[in-house]
């Protein structure tokens, strides 16, 4: 026998004003063209609950207990890399009936457990963590006048075309390989240019273009020439230079020199923890940085370092300062995460 078609608020409200008004129950369902019984239970409904809405329904059983759920949940959470198929490959050992891998999608919903791609980061080891918490806990007082003292500089490479952010385009479904959907890709990235830059105390200091392989005779050069006038500009004497731990920076040569300036009042180094690039505010300039140049379309690796030079002299101090300012945050997110990475969106 065919499902009836449900009654609809509407109908039931009539139902009920015919029947207020003194109209029989044949006459309602003549009325409203529908059958009888529709009309007595609908009343008969309306009379028990006091209301014409339709009652909570069950719905389909669900086909896995608490049990499995709970199986389901804490065995995605002991291996993040578990799929689906294979959460349901081991769920269904121990079934009669199969569960589909859409059921397992849904109960990890239903956790709060979604699929997404992981982030990449460097690999910190337990030494690393100690080192970028205790970082953090020696930092986390400083005031914003203090960190202002401080000559940020890190290396970037852009290139001509592309970028290693993502691009979001507004397309139908059909238009996916449409021109302007799509993000052109080169070999190579089509040239790219390799730049070292510094700021402090809410301005930007020199842009220099590396040319080749950087060695320590160059990143030497670079001290020399780039962040010590810099340093001596922007923040004044006995300013901190903060640099990363790459191989050149630690080389005998470099170290030697900056031991010398150390000695002599002109600046101070500051201790780097290991594989902490989300410290460094500079990372955050980068990335501005490389959103400022795709907007103005570098067309070759000339014109790039052209572009590069003009929007770097046009990074604004206001831009600057914030990256200062959540210093303290980023201090205080680091030691909350024991030492490991923290979400920086947050912060």
């Amino acid at each position: 026998m065919a499902r009836k078609r449900e009654l609809s608020s509407e109908t039931r409200q009539s139902i009920l004003v015919l029947r207020n008004e003194g109209y029989s129950m044949r006459e309602i369902a003549k009325t409203l063209k529908i059958s009888y019984n529709g009309v007595y239970y609908s009343l008969q409904r309306t009379a028990q609950t006091g209301s014409n809405q339709n009652r909570k329904r069950s719905g389909r059983p669900r086909c896995t207990t608490k049990q499995e759920d709970k199986y389901i949940r804490v065995s995605s959470l002991r291996n993040r890399r578990l799929t689906c198929p294979q959460l349901a490959a081991s769920l269904n050992v121990t079934r009669k009936t199969p569960v589909s891998t859409s059921t397992v999608k849904r109960r990890l919903q239903d956790a709060g457990l979604l699929g997404r791609v992981a982030k990449k980061k460097p690999y910190l080891r337990l030494a690393n963590k100690r080192k970028r918490l205790r970082w953090a806990k020696e930092h986390r007082h400083w005031t914003e006048e203090d960190w202002k003292k401080v000559l940020w500089t890190d290396k970037s490479k852009f290139e001509v075309f592309g970028s290693h952010r993502r691009t979001f385009v507004r397309r139908r479904t059909s238009e996916q390989m449409l021109e302007e959907c799509l993000t052109p890709s080169v070999k190579h990235g089509g040239g790219n240019v390799m730049v070292w830059g510094c700021f402090g105390a809410g301005t930007v200091g020199d842009l220099y273009k590396v040319k080749g392989i950087l060695n320590k005779e160059g990143y030497h050069s670079i001290l020399q020439h780039h962040a010590l006038p810099c340093g001596q500009r922007l923040i004044g004497a006995n300013f901190l230079l903060q640099q990363d731990n790459d191989p050149k920076h630690t080389s005998k040569l470099c170290k030697s020199y900056l031991g010398k300036k150390q000695s002599a009042g002109i600046l101070s180094v500051m201790e780097w923890p290991a594989q902490s690039p989300d410290l460094n505010p500079i990372e955050l300039l980068w990335e501005q940085l490389d959103r400022m140049v795709r907007k103005k379309c570098p067309s070759s690796q000339s014109n790039l370092w052209e572009v590069l030079q003009e929007a770097w002299g046009e990074i604004s101090s206001d831009y600057l300062n914030k990256l200062t300012a959540r210093m303290p945050k980023v201090c205080k997110a680091a030691i909350a995460a024991n030492g490991g990475f923290f979400d920086e969106s947050k912060v």
